[in-house]
């Protein structure tokens, strides 16, 4: 099991990650999810910045679980991936709607342009997991 601290160093070293510092903290960014050390308090939070709308939310204990227990690199990858899923999945009936709604043909090439590039994304991943 790793700690935050832990967690937050890994970030660190990760050469894949892009630092994001301002007044007070210090973050690290690596597809969609970016850890962040407050130095006054050394509090250290991850956010999930895909699935949250307008606002960025802390991932919840079960996310935060997965990162205590693969580490930041693995963790990142799995949440990706599954990320990915519910992104293909939400395509594929955006798809379906468009179909049966008789869409215009540009509004379908773009979605399904869209699961393509997600698809690449996926395997990209799933490649580097493996």
């Amino acid at each position: 099991m790793y700690s935050l601290e832990d967690i937050f160093k890994q970030a660190e070293k990760d050469y894949h990650s892009k630092i994001l510092s301002g007044r007070g903290f210090v973050s690290f960014l690596c597809y969609g999810f970016k850890v962040v050390k407050d130095l006054e308090s050394g509090e250290i939070n991850i956010i999930d910045m895909t699935n949250a709308g307008d606002f960025y939310a802390e991932i919840t204990s079960d996310v935060y679980y997965t990162f205590q227990r693969l580490g930041w690199k693995k963790a990142i990858y799995v949440l990706y991936m599954n990320n990915c899923r519910l992104k293909l999945s939400r395509l594929e009936s955006r798809i379906n709607n468009a179909l049966v709604n008789n869409e215009s043909v540009k509004h379908i090439r773009k979605l399904k342009a869209s699961r393509e590039q997600i698809l690449r994304n996926f395997n990209k991943v799933k490649i580097k997991l493996n």
